[in-house]
């Protein structure tokens, strides 16, 4: 098939300073005088809101303003002077595909040329102008967000709105009965409505260069004399479009409409009109609005504009038109209508280069049921601005642009035309020249004609046919089939519970949309309180630091009551030395007085007797000191364990204290982490809340205990100090330390008590109630262990929702491929099938015409007797001897005929002939007889074969009605499957979709995890180092009470050893009195030394001696043993 080359594009061409020449186009003029009106336009709108500008941002508005003109006035004399067009400049992201476009229109130019203003195409040099007017603005901050267009928007909005009030109310009054609307009403009121937003694209600022072109009067009432000026209508196509897509949707499917916008005011109003009126009437489910993502041509719709219009219909006075505007608000949030805006719109491209340059908008326009494009500029770049000849067909004008059925709603502005009738447009162009410019025309265009339908149907009948033939055929590979349904069943099934998941994904989204938004103001709530909390962590390290500081204080004080205890260690040291010697003295004094006992006593019984009363009184003194040296050593004891208990206690809560402060900063941490995961945990963070806020009261209680506590150490130490240095201050002390103890139990007591609980001022009660804050704590980490569980059980079912979300993909995608595997070889067989039924019938009718043939030869040799008795098989035989015989006959009777004489002869040759020809039978029969049996076998065989022929002809018999049943299935089964791809495709988007949000989802979950494991790493070095700590100071605590306890126990050894020592000491004094009292010296008056007491015992023991040694032996023994006794009673 040839092509006609492709029409060039529409060129403006201009002399400079000239009057173009008669039959020039309309791009000349757009060029020449509307784009210079509309800059002087915008310059003249800026100059009178520079009070404005000054008000809202003062001097660097006004700067900004005069920037901007003086820009915008370059800009208008380089259009007028036909100035080369430059690249932009500015930041946004449009501007690398913009200065690539004018690289490709500067290699389309002949030599070093650069384009111009007259010399490029008019669509890129119209679109190049509003792309300059943005950069202009964008440079300039802080107008930089100024539309200059908005003024002269807003009043082609309010000057139509009469025209809007009657829309509106129309709108509102067809909606109260379009549930009793038959099909035919419904197809009536949508020409209506789809005529008015025809109609409505005549509202267009830039071809009226900003001067008021509103709709004034009623649209409603003048449509049926508009209906002469429209010169394509394609109402009928889309009307059965959609109609049958209705009737074919199901509950969940989904028909989408996409809508591209043209202009704002009042043909924004008739587009959204038209959406209300076809989502009511629920012949789709869904409009999707592409509006422009700048100011464009004047008046074309943006995103503020869409918006502001809403708004300004719910603040209406009208309560039609308030009611229009609250119900399309409603279906925005619901989210049926949709606003879209893409930097594509604005780009100088034809929509054929869309699926190369901005693939995401053109597979999202590949969802769509059908897309209305609205507009003239639309119209353009569907056809690519070309100068097409009118007869040339929408659909090749597209330029293979076709995303999904598509129509074009257009009132004519430019001279770009196709899809009219043979001598269409040279009847316009000869009654009126103009009328391609002159907006009267008007295009409801799509890109099959009814010719082309027409044509589709027939080809589509004729494939009927062959798809008839080849159903036959298809019988074949009918079980395959059978089973691929079934497991498309079941994959529609699981399709059915996707969308199902996707329909609860929706609302899931729009629930955690919702919950987002309350989670970002809980964010922000909880920032406030991170910041608090931060307040509160710094002061906790100051705590820390000064306990840090007042732990080295204590290791110095320590290190003194080492220095101290080494002091008293080398005392007692010393005072054992002395004691040893007294002790050494003792008891060379007591053999001394026990020899000089020995001689003396035995003279003198009244000495003796004073001496063992003396003796027993001191025994008795002595008893009596020992009781109360016990007691007192009791009580002293026990005073000291409790003084001990007392400090282990103290030295167990100080321990316990930082344990709460650094658990206390470990919850604040935790806090922080936990605030920003899911919701399950929200509800936990308030528990935590409020267990923190009572822990922070419980810490402050501590810190108040630990300062009281560190006062009481001080105390006990200041008493230890105390206690060392006598024994008397020691016993009172200890009563002191006694009664604090007691004290100090009762305000520890209190503190560990509530209003709920009460706890005794004993050990015992203190640490049960020790205890149980202790399980309580470790039941909190048990709950937030928990709740960690549980957010990794959600994460897990999420990521197996995903993975199998994937998998039924993936088998959708293989029992496609199976599917068409099975296709292909059903076609082979069918070929195979063809070509073998083909070969069957050539073969039969050659075994026919063999078989004539050898009836004829046979009747000819007159062999119908001996082939019936022998068959047909073996007439080949038989026929070749009655050959031979005829030869042999022919040649005997031209022998017979030359010679008479050999008759005899001949009659002999005649017998034996046939006698050969009977032994020849003979033996022919012979061969038949052998033949025969063994045809037998073949024959028993043949039959099995024709029973088993004749059920397969039956079965095909049955196949081949039951294909014909199953042939009108199919059509049906092929008109099911088109829609089930088509819901399919929509499926597929879906899925896309939400494996998006699903990878959004994922990734804020990996952003969380990575918070969270930065704030493990910092919660498990901060723990590490108050590990540490604390295992350093158990060290210490370990090391000053192992010191403690070994000092104790050598104090309580020397105690012991000086009260012995005092006590002998008492005894050596009273037996020294006693003795010296005996020998008549007075202790009192003189320091009497021991050798004077020592040589008068001596004299008295020698004269003892001398005088009564015989006398007194017996008696002397007898004492001698009970002195004995008595003596070491005296030293026990």
């Amino acid at each position: 098939m040839l092509r006609a080359p492709a029409p060039v594009h529409l060129h403006v061409f201009s002399t400079h300073g000239g009057v173009p020449p008669a039959g020039w186009s309309f791009a000349y003029f757009t060029i020449k005088d509307r784009l210079p009106q509309i800059l002087t336009r915008i310059i003249d709108t800026l100059h009178r809101h520079k009070n404005e500008f000054f008000e809202e941002h003062g001097e660097k508005g006004i700067e900004a303003e005069k920037n901007t003109i003086s820009i915008l006035s370059k800009l208008r004399n380089e259009l007028q002077t036909d100035k080369p067009l430059v690249p932009l400049d500015d930041k946004l992201p449009d501007v690398p595909l913009w200065n690539q476009y004018l690289e490709y229109q500067q290699n389309l130019l002949d030599g070093n040329e650069q384009p111009s203003w007259f010399q490029s195409p008019w669509l890129y040099v119209e679109c190049y102008m509003y792309r300059r007017i943005h950069e202009a603005l964008v440079q300039n901050p802080p107008i930089d967000d100024y539309d200059v267009f908005k003024e002269a928007k807003v009043q082609s909005f309010f000057e139509s709105q009469q025209a809007i009030i009657a829309l509106c109310t129309y709108l509102q009054e067809l909606l109260k009965n379009i549930e009793d609307l038959d099909d035919k009403q419904l197809q009536e009121e949508f020409f209506k409505l789809l005529q008015v937003s025809l109609w409505g694209n005549k509202c267009d600022l830039s071809i009226s260069a900003g001067e008021d072109n509103s709709q004034k009067a009623n649209p409603l009432k003048s449509l049926e004399n508009f209906k002469t000026f429209i010169i394509v209508d394609d109402m009928e196509s889309i009307w059965s479009l959609l109609i049958n897509s209705k009737k074919r949707r199901r509950s969940k499917d989904v028909t989408r409409i996409d809508i591209v916008l043209d202009n704002a005011g009042y043909e924004l109003i008739t587009d959204l009109v038209l959406a209300d009126f076809l989502l009511s009437s629920k012949l789709v489910t869904e409009i999707h609005f592409h509006g422009k993502c700048i100011p464009w041509y004047v008046s074309d719709t943006t995103k503020e504009d869409f918006n502001w219009t809403i708004k300004q219909l719910q603040s209406a006075n009208n309560r039609w038109m308030s009611r229009c505007g609250m119900n399309w608000e409603g279906s925005i949030k619901k989210g049926v209508l949709v606003y879209h805006d893409h930097m594509f719109w604005t780009l100088p491209h034809e929509f054929c280069s869309m699926a190369q340059v901005a693939t995401d908008l053109y597979t999202d326009l590949q969802k769509s049921h059908l897309i209305i494009f609205k507009g003239d500029l639309n119209y353009r770049k569907l056809t690519g601005d070309r100068k097409w000849e009118f007869t040339v067909p929408f659909h090749q004008a597209l330029n293979k642009f076709h995303p999904a059925p598509l129509c074009s709603l257009r009132t004519l502005k430019s001279d770009v035309q196709v899809g009219l009738k043979p001598g269409q447009g040279e009847q316009f162009v000869t009654s009126e020249p103009d009328w391609m410019i002159s907006y009267d025309h008007i295009l409801l265009d799509i890109p099959v004609t009814r010719e082309q339908t027409n044509h589709y149907r027939a080809v589509a009948e004729t494939a009927h046919s062959e798809l008839a033939a080849l159903l036959v055929k298809y019988e074949c590979a009918q079980s395959e089939l059978l089973d691929l349904r079934s497991k498309m069943v079941s994959k529609e099934v699981s399709l059915q519970e996707l969308k199902a998941e996707v329909e609860s994904y929706k609302e899931n989204n729009a629930r955690q949309s919702s919950l987002l938004l309350s989670l970002q103001n809980r964010i922000q709530e909880m920032e406030e309180e991170s910041g608090v909390l931060a307040t509160s962590k710094k002061q906790t390290d100051l705590t820390a630091q000064v306990l840090l500081q007042e732990n080295w204080e204590l290791k110095e004080k320590i290190h003194d009551q080492e220095a101290k205890l080494n002091k008293y260690l080398n005392e007692c040291e010393e005072s054992k030395n002395q004691a040893f010697k007294i002790s050494r003295k003792h008891g060379e004094f007591l053999a001394q007085l026990s020899g000089f006992l020995d001689i003396d006593i035995r003279g003198k019984e009244e000495l003796h007797k004073h001496l063992i009363s003396k003796v027993n009184q001191m025994h008795k003194e002595n008893t009596m000191l020992k009781g109360q040296i016990a007691t007192l050593a009791e009580a002293i004891n026990v005073h000291e364990i409790e003084s001990k208990a007392s400090r282990e206690t103290i030295m167990r809560l100080v321990s316990e204290v930082s344990k709460e402060q650094k658990k206390a900063i470990a919850y604040s941490q935790d806090m922080d982490k936990f605030s920003k995961e899911l919701d399950s945990a929200l509800t936990a963070k308030q528990s935590l809340e409020k267990e923190i806020r009572s822990l922070q009261d419980r810490l402050a209680v501590s810190q108040r205990a630990w300062e009281a506590s560190k006062q009481e150490l001080h105390h006990l130490k200041r008493c230890s100090s105390e206690m060392d240095g006598s024994l008397k201050s020691s016993i009172d002390e200890a009563r002191t330390a006694q009664s604090q103890l007691s004290a100090f139990k009762e305000q520890v007591a209190t503190l560990l008590s509530n209003s709920s609980v009460t706890v005794k001022p004993s050990e015992e009660a203190i640490m049960e109630r020790i205890r149980e804050l202790g399980h309580r704590e470790e039941s909190k980490k048990i709950m937030v262990s928990q709740l960690e569980a549980q957010i990794a059980k959600l994460t897990e079912q999420l990521e197996n929702q995903t993975r199998l979300h994937q998998e039924a993909l993936q088998k959708a995608r293989k029992a496609e491929k199976q599917f068409e595997t099975v296709q292909d070889q059903l076609m082979r067989l069918d070929g195979e099938l063809v070509s073998g039924d083909l070969m069957r019938d050539d073969l039969k009718l050659e075994k026919q015409k063999y078989l004539k043939f050898l009836e004829q030869l046979s009747a000819k040799m007159k062999l119908d007797s001996v082939a019936f008795e022998t068959g047909l098989d073996m007439s080949l035989d038989t026929i070749l001897a009655r050959a031979g015989q005829l030869v042999k006959l022919e040649s005997d009777a031209v022998i017979e005929n030359k010679t008479t004489a050999h008759n005899l002869q001949r009659k002999l040759k005649a017998q034996k002939e046939k006698l050969e020809s009977k032994e020849l039978h003979m033996n022919l029969l012979r061969q038949k007889i052998s033949q025969l049996e063994e045809e037998k076998q073949v024959r028993t065989a043949l039959a099995v074969e024709r029973d088993e022929a004749n059920l397969t002809i039956r079965k095909l018999q049955k196949k081949v009605e039951r294909l014909q049943k199953e042939l009108d299935l199919a059509r049906n089964s092929n008109t099911d499957l088109k829609a089930k791809l088509s819901d399919t495709n929509e499926l597929k988007v879906k899925t896309l979709e939400q494996t998006r949000t699903i990878e959004e989802l994922n990734q804020s979950q990996g952003k969380l995890e990575k918070m969270k494991e930065k704030a493990e790493k910092q919660l498990i070095c901060v723990k590490s180092e108050l590990q540490f700590t604390e295992h350093e100071a158990k060290e210490d605590k370990e090391r000053a009470r192992s010191m403690l306890e070994a000092v104790t126990s050598e104090l309580k050894a020397l105690k012991t050893t000086l009260a012995e020592v005092s006590k002998r000491e008492r005894q050596l004094a009273e037996f020294r009195e006693v003795i010296s009292h005996m020998l008549g010296l007075s202790i009192t008056s003189l320091a009497l030394p021991d050798y004077e007491i020592i040589t008068r015992l001596e004299g008295l023991i020698h004269s003892h001696q001398h005088h009564f040694v015989p006398c007194v032996l017996k008696d002397v023994a007898v004492r001698q043993d009970g002195h004995s006794q008595s003596h070491l009673q005296l030293l026990h």
